[in-house]
């Protein structure tokens, strides 16, 4: 029964995510070719900045809301509404933050010390804070799919990534159709990126309205606060945030570190690159939405099947972030001149640096999800600040002489190290339990046959 719900829901979540990266490979394709490396670059660091400081709004709530609501046989309104209670307190934190990151890129959009009560806006601060409220309506989508997830209706999160991929290329497209009909905008493509950034805020908006529809067919969530759902919040839930943020950083601090030492253009060039890395990981996304609630539920009460399906997943992932690596090692130039065009090309050698990264990243993608479900997540954010230092150390020595490679090679460095953290904790872990579980059902046939 668990094994055909589980092909199930990978069948729904394939089918999803393909029509989602399908409709991104043309967004991504536009929006590089729109607006060239230096601005694209611009627009990159925007995103990963809001990415950067999004997690403030989750702080692990969203795994939490997997594992506690697959736990129950009808979902928990009340539990999910103190969740997304607590979500909209984080967010006008978040949306202080989005504030004054604007107003200093209005400040100093290039870094360049000037004065701080003397902002000038520009495009880029502009797309700073079109980014930010974006992000917070991206991550609200994602919290409500984790709801799905941990219902095993990965049908409705299917449904509701293909819209928001679908809004999100209309809109831009009719967003670049308008540029031609405003001279002023078309002759300046700082002012383009703002327009595509105003179409994915909208694009956003939309996905989020379908996203509430679908949440309410599943669960109506009963909003408030309550003293054991914040004692959980400080106990369970904010050391997995700590280390979801802490995780985020060292994956998406290499863009503003790379603006800063080689400029934009070097950003939009990397940032090309990243873009094949971050579509190939629809194979851990697709096998760890279906299979996460899966672990969770058996990690305590069935370890060994738990380990079976551990490594079942993780021999997959292997196989398929060998094959991937072997991709960037041999097409690179090919990949993003179709994706991005001739302007991308020195992307190529960027993109043939990030081949390791494939295999690591999915199989780190499978561990620290084990951390998740076994209840490690003080583990887990050990590993993730120590990964920081790590990964700004290697970008630091790295990018000032090869640029997006550097960078790249730095990626790499920081998984490497981050599987020989995680690996060995897990196998020990799971080993225990799966032992702990024979000998108690060794001591229960002994007794029996007494």
């Amino acid at each position: 029964m668990l094994t055909s719900k589980i092909a199930r829901n990978i069948g729904w979540k394939t089918l999803g995510t393909l029509a989602e990266k399908s409709l991104r490979f043309f967004l991504v394709a536009m929006i590089s070719r729109a607006l060239g490396p230096r601005i694209y670059g611009q627009y990159t660091y925007a995103a990963a900045l809001a990415l950067l400081w999004v997690q403030m709004t989750d702080m692990g709530l969203g795994l939490f809301l997997a594992r506690e609501v697959a736990k129950h046989d009808v979902p928990p309104a009340k539990l999910i509404g103190h969740v997304f209670s607590l979500k909209m307190v984080l967010a006008l934190l978040y949306l202080l933050v989005m504030a004054g990151l604007t107003w200093w890129h209005f400040a100093d959009p290039e870094f360049k010390s000037t004065a701080l009560f003397h902002p000038r806006p520009g495009p880029l601060g502009w797309t700073v804070a079109l980014a930010g409220l974006s992000g917070l309506a991206v991550s609200t989508i994602e919290s409500i799919w984790q709801v799905f997830r941990g219902v095993q209706q990965l049908k409705l999160e299917a449904r509701s990534s293909a819209v928001f991929a679908g809004a999100q290329l209309a809109c831009v497209s009719v967003a670049l159709a308008l540029v031609p009909t405003m001279p002023t905008v078309a002759h300046d493509k700082g002012l383009v990126m703002v327009a595509i950034a105003v179409a994915m805020l909208a694009a956003s908006l939309v996905a989020l309205g379908h996203a509430v529809m679908l949440l309410m067919r599943v669960v109506t969530p009963q909003f408030g606060f309550s003293m054991p759902m914040l004692q959980r919040f400080t106990r369970e839930v904010l050391p997995l945030g700590f280390a979801i943020v802490a995780s985020l950083i060292y994956f998406k601090i290499d863009v503003p570190m790379l603006r800063m030492l080689r400029g934009d253009v070097d950003v939009g060039l990397y940032n090309a690159a990243y873009k094949v890395l971050e579509n190939m990981s629809i194979v851990p996304a697709v096998l760890l939405a279906a299979t996460f609630p899966a672990l969770s539920l058996t990690v305590d009460s069935d370890p060994a099947a738990a380990s079976r399906l551990h490594r079942t997943t993780r021999n997959v992932l292997l196989l398929a972030g060998l094959g991937g690596a072997l991709v960037l090692l041999t097409v690179p130039d090919l990949l993003i001149s179709i994706l991005n065009g001739r302007e991308y090309a020195a992307a190529g050698s960027t993109l043939r640096a990030l081949a390791p990264s494939v295999v690591l990243t999915f199989i780190n993608y499978l561990e620290t999800h084990m951390l998740v479900a076994m209840g490690l997540v003080k583990a887990q954010m050990a590993f993730a600040v120590a990964l920081i230092a790590v990964n700004v150390l290697a970008n630091l020595a790295l990018i000032p002489a090869y640029g997006g490679v550097g960078a790249a090679l730095a990626t790499a460095l920081t998984e490497l190290v981050l599987l020989a953290f995680v690996l060995p904790l897990v196998h020990r872990e799971l080993g225990l339990r799966v032992r702990a579980q024979h000998q108690a059902q060794l001591a229960a046939q002994q007794q029996s046959a007494v």
